[in-house]
C-alpha cells in the first residue's frame, strides 16, 4: 500500500467518524441527539464568551457623554442649534456658542485663552477644523425666460460641479482648495448630497481670542458665498475619567433653496484600553471564540464533502457562513485597531496645535462595532438550529417552512398595494409634508401607520380632498384586509403544525439519551444501576401513524388522508381503545367480504364469450324465423286476394 493510499484511507476514516448535526439528521435519531448535545454545549459556551466580550466593549457612559455634548451646543428639538436657518445665524453661532463651548477650563485660576476643555472634563485633542465645500456658479442651467434676471446658477453639490478654484484672499488653506489626501477627511452623506473630504479649511487656534479674530476675518472677507454647500466643524475630545474618546462633527448644509440645515454627529469610542487583567481576560475569551469558529469552519468543509451541491440548499448554511465571516472580520478588526490607534494619537501628541484628526479610527471603530453586533445577533439566531431536535421546540421553524410559499404569494399582493400607496403619498403630499418628502420616507410613514402611529391632520392640511380617501382606503385595504390575511396564513399553518405534533409518534428525547449515556458510564465504573420498567407506549399512536405513513407512501394527498380517517371514523387527536381498533378491523374485514362476494357475482371472460356466442346464434335464428313468418304472411295475402277475384 502506497503512502498516498494510506493517507486517503486515514482521511476517509476520520470523515466517517466526524458527524455534524446536519449529517446526523440523515443517519439516525441517536446519532442526531449525540451530535446535537455536543453542538449545544459548544454553542452555549461560545455564546457566553462572545456576549461577555461584546457587551464589555460598550460603556453606558457613551450615551451620557453624547447627551452632555448636545446640551453644551443646545442641540434639542426646541434648541437654538436647529434655529440656524441662514448665514447670519451661522456666523452668530461661531462667534459665541461654539467658542464658549470649546474654550473651557477645569480650574478657575486658568484663563480661557490657555487651554481647550469642554464641560470642564473633556480635553479637546489638537485644535478644531472648519472646512467648506462649494459648487461652481455655472453648475446648473437657467431657463431662457429668466436669463436676464439671473447671471449665475448654483446646483446641488456633486463631484462634477464642485468648485476648486481659489477665491477671496486666494492665499492660505481657507481660500485655496485642498483635496482629501491633504485634509485627511472622509466624505459625508448629507440631506440631499454626499460631500467629499476635500475643500477649503482653516484650523482654529488654541487661544480663544485668536480663534475669535480668525472667525471675524473669515466673516469680513465673505468666506461663505452663494456657492457654499456645506460647512463642517470637526474636533475630537478625550475624557480621562471614562477613558473615552468622542469624535464630533457639526454640519451646516447651505441648500439651493437658500436656507441652512444644521446637523451633528457625536461618535463616542473606546480607542485605548488598559492592559490589565480585564483586558487580557476579554482577549482570552475572544481567542477561545476564534478557536470555536475554526472548528465550525472545518464542520462546514465536512458538510460540503458530504452533501455536495445540496449543501447550498440548506438555510442554516448561510447563517453558519455569516457567523464565520463576521467572526474573522471582528477578530481582524480588533487587532487592526490595536495597531492604527497609537499612530494617530502619537501624531496628535507631536503636533498639539494641529487638527486632532481621529476620523479614520472612528469609522473603523464604528464599523467593527456594527460587525460585532451583527455577529452576536446571528449567533443568537443560530440557537434555533439546535432546537430542531425536539418537535415542540421547532414549532417556529416548521411554521415558517410550511407557510413560506403562501407568504411569498401574499407578499406580492401586499407590496403591490404598499408601493402604490407609497408613491401616491409621495406625489400628492411630498411637497408639504416632511414624512412624505421622499419615497423612502413615504414607505416608512405607511409602515408607522400600520402600527397605529399617524398624523392625519398633517396630510389633511396638504390636500383636504385626497387625504380622507387616501387614509381610509389604506386602512381598510392594508390594515383590515391584507394584514388579517397574513395573520390567517400564519394561524392556519401553526394549527397544522400543532396537529402534526399531536399525532406524531413519540421519539427518543435528549433527556433520555443523556440518561442512557449516564447509566452506561456508571456501569463501566462498576456501579449497579436500577433499571426502571419502561412505560408501554400507547398503541393507538403507532397505529395511526402507520396508517398515515402508508397512505403517504401510496401518494395520497393530505385531503384524501383526512377523508380516509373520516370514512373509518378515526380521530387523530383522540385516544383509540381496543374496541375502536377492533371495530376498524371489522370494517376492513366486511369490506373484504363484500369485495369477494362482488367478485363472485362477476361473470368470467370465458362464460361471457360463450353466452355472447349463444346470443349471436339466437339472433340469427330469430332473424331466420322472422323471414319465414314474413314469407308466410305474404303467401296468405296472395291466397286471400285470389279468393276475392273468384
Amino acid at each position: 500500500m502506497t503512502k498516498t493510499s494510506r493517507y486517503i484511507k486515514r482521511i476517509n476514516f476520520f470523515l466517517a467518524f466526524w458527524i455534524t448535526t446536519a449529517i446526523a439528521a440523515e443517519i439516525g435519531r441517536e446519532e442526531l441527539l449525540g451530535a446535537t448535545f455536543r453542538d449545544i454545549v459548544l454553542h452555549i459556551i461560545s455564546l457566553l464568551f462572545l456576549s461577555i466580550y461584546i457587551f464589555s466593549q460598550i460603556s453606558v457612559s457613551e450615551y451620557y457623554i453624547t447627551t452632555a455634548l448636545k446640551n453644551s451646543f443646545d442641540i434639542d428639538e426646541d434648541g437654538d442649534f436647529f434655529k440656524i436657518i441662514s448665514a447670519e445665524k451661522f456666523w452668530e453661532f461661531l462667534e459665541e456658542p461654539l467658542t464658549d463651548a470649546l474654550y473651557k477650563t477645569r480650574d478657575s485660576s486658568i484663563t480661557d485663552t490657555e487651554s481647550m476643555y469642554m464641560l470642564n472634563e473633556n480635553r479637546v485633542l489638537g485644535v478644531p477644523r472648519m472646512r467648506q465645500v462649494k459648487v461652481k456658479s455655472n453648475s446648473c442651467q437657467i431657463h431662457g425666460y429668466f436669463r436676464r434676471l439671473f447671471v449665475s446658477c448654483y446646483s446641488l453639490f456633486s463631484n462634477i460641479g464642485e468648485d476648486r478654484e481659489s477665491f477671496g484672499l486666494k492665499s492660505g488653506t481657507a481660500w485655496v482648495y485642498s483635496d482629501a489626501d491633504k485634509t485627511e477627511s472622509l466624505s459625508y452623506s448629507g440631506t440631499l448630497s454626499t460631500y467629499t473630504g476635500g475643500g477649503f479649511y482653516v484650523d482654529f487656534s488654541t487661544d480663544k481670542n485668536d480663534t475669535e479674530d480668525l472667525i471675524g476675518d473669515l466673516k469680513e472677507n465673505l468666506w461663505v458665498t452663494r456657492g457654499t454647500r456645506a460647512v463642517f466643524i470637526d474636533f475630537s475630545i478625550y475624557n480621562s475619567n471614562l477613558n473615552l474618546f468622542c469624535i464630533c462633527k457639526l454640519v451646516f448644509e447651505f441648500l439651493p433653496s437658500g436656507d441652512v440645515k444644521p446637523n451633528f454627529k457625536f461618535s463616542p469610542a473606546t480607542l485605548l484600553e488598559f492592559q490589565d487583567w480585564r483586558f487580557w481576560t476579554l482577549r482570552f475569551l475572544l481567542y477561545l471564540f476564534g478557536i470555536y469558529i475554526i472548528f465550525c469552519l472545518f464542520e462546514e468543509f465536512r458538510e460540503i464533502i458530504y452533501f455536495g451541491w445540496n449543501y447550498l440548499a440548506q438555510f442554516w448554511t448561510y447563517i453558519d457562513l455569516s457567523v464565520i465571516v463576521l467572526a474573522f472580520m471582528m477578530i481582524f478588526g480588533t487587532e487592526y485597531m490595536r495597531i492604527i490607534v497609537p499612530s494617530y494619537l502619537e501624531k496628535i501628541k507631536n503636533k498639539p496645535t494641529a487638527y486632532g484628526n481621529l476620523e479614520y479610527p472612528e469609522v473603523a471603530y464604528s464599523t467593527f462595532k456594527v460587525i460585532g453586533a451583527l455577529l452576536l445577533f446571528f449567533v443568537y439566531i443560530r440557537t434555533f438550529k439546535y432546537l430542531n431536535f425536539n418537535k415542540r421546540m421547532a414549532q417556529l421553524n416548521d411554521t415558517i417552512k410550511q407557510c413560506s410559499k403562501d407568504i411569498m404569494g401574499f407578499s406580492v399582493m401586499f407590496f403591490v398595494a404598499y408601493f402604490a400607496y407609497a408613491e401616491l403619498g409621495y406625489l400628492v403630499f411630498g411637497s408639504e409634508v416632511k414624512s412624505y418628502s421622499t419615497f423612502g420616507f413615504s414607505m416608512f410613514t405607511l409602515l408607522r401607520t400600520i402600527l397605529g402611529d399617524f398624523d392625519f391632520e398633517e396630510i389633511h392640511k396638504a390636500n383636504w380632498i385626497v387625504a380622507p380617501i387616501y387614509f381610509l382606503s389604506f386602512i381598510i385595504l392594508v390594515f383590515f384586509v391584507l394584514l388579517n390575511m397574513f395573520l390567517a396564513i400564519i394561524n392556519d399553518t401553526y394549527s397544522d403544525v400543532k396537529t402534526d405534533i399531536a399525532i406524531a409518534p413519540k421519539e427518543m428525547e435528549l433527556i433520555d439519551y443523556l440518561e442512557q449515556g449516564f447509566k452506561r458510564i456508571l456501569l463501566k465504573l462498576g456501579c449497579r444501576v436500577r433499571t426502571s420498567q419502561p412505560e408501554r407506549e400507547p398503541q393507538h399512536n403507532t397505529n395511526i401513524n402507520k396508517i398515515r405513513d402508508a397512505l403517504v407512501k401510496c401518494k395520497f394527498e393530505e385531503r384524501e388522508i383526512q377523508m380516509y380517517f373520516t370514512r373509518y371514523e378515526i380521530d387523530p387527536l383522540k385516544e383509540l381503545k381496543k374496541k375502536d381498533i377492533d371495530s376498524f378491523f371489522e370494517k376492513l374485514a366486511l369490506e373484504d367480504e363484500a369485495k369477494k362476494a362482488e367478485q363472485q357475482r362477476v361473470v368470467k371472460w370465458q362464460d361471457f364469450q360463450r353466452q355472447d356466442a349463444k346470443l349471436i346464434e339466437l339472433e340469427r335464428s330469430l332473424a331466420t324465423l322472422g323471414q319465414r313468418v314474413q314469407e308466410l304472411l305474404t303467401t296468405i295475402e296472395n291466397i286471400q286476394g285470389a279468393k276475392k277475384k273468384t
